[in-house]
């Protein structure tokens, strides 16, 4: 890891503390990290907390928020992911991002929840939470969310809406009239519909509608 920040890295000390504190605190953070001595990632964070002092649990704070993006050997940009609160907990290889979290991937789809963790060991991202999913050709709502982390094979474990949109004689986007009725038939019974961008197929609950807005490519 190549870091470089304005300001001096400090340790923190206390007496009698029953707290923990962390052993460094950076401002003002522009970092690249590397994996396999490849630099894949540059970071940019207002504040950063490092904690060491259990070894078996070392890891990284950013209580005021990170951009965190994935970068090619030319350092173009190849998604980016941005949250009010992090974790990075150093030897499990894992972040945790909390609250506002967004992300961009290089088909230009936007992707927004509360809560998501991504395994950097197994290059592989999952939420528990309320996802929501801007594409070109829909919008799409559901709970729970698996992906690479590239964020070009993703799956909704239960899908609670998907509206999907079409341009009009003006040439300006407006909102099917069918997606009312897909996103009530998407939250009815216990069986939720299932999707699948990796195989680019759905549930049979879901219906020939929506088959046409699930074409995502590898």
């Amino acid at each position: 890891m190549f870091v470089g920040c304005s300001a001096e890295s400090k340790e923190q000390a206390g007496e009698g503390d029953s707290i923990e504190l962390p052993n460094m605190v950076t401002s003002d953070v522009n970092m690249l990290i590397s994996d396999s001595g490849v630099i894949k990632y540059k970071a940019i964070a207002p504040l950063w907390y490092v904690y060491e002092n259990d070894v078996r649990n070392k890891y990284w704070y950013f209580p005021e928020g990170i951009c965190l993006d994935q970068i090619d050997t030319t350092f173009a940009t190849e998604f980016s992911i941005e949250s009010d609160t992090a974790y990075n907990y150093e030897t499990k290889q894992l972040w945790h991002l909390i609250k506002n979290v967004k992300i961009r991937n290089t088909a230009g789809e936007y992707f927004e929840t509360n809560d998501l963790y991504w395994d950097m060991r197994n290059h592989k991202v999952y939420s528990d939470s309320f996802i929501h999913i801007e594409r070109p050709d829909a919008i799409i709502e559901g709970f729970g969310f698996t992906s690479d982390d590239a964020f070009t094979k993703y799956e909704i474990r239960q899908t609670s809406g998907i509206f999907p949109f079409q341009e009009d004689a003006m040439g300006s986007a407006r909102q099917d009239s069918t997606s009312s009725n897909m996103a009530a038939d998407s939250i009815a019974g216990t069986n939720e519909p299932r999707i699948d961008f990796k195989n680019n197929k759905s549930d049979e609950n879901t219906g020939a509608k929506v088959k046409g807005l699930i074409n995502q490519d590898e």
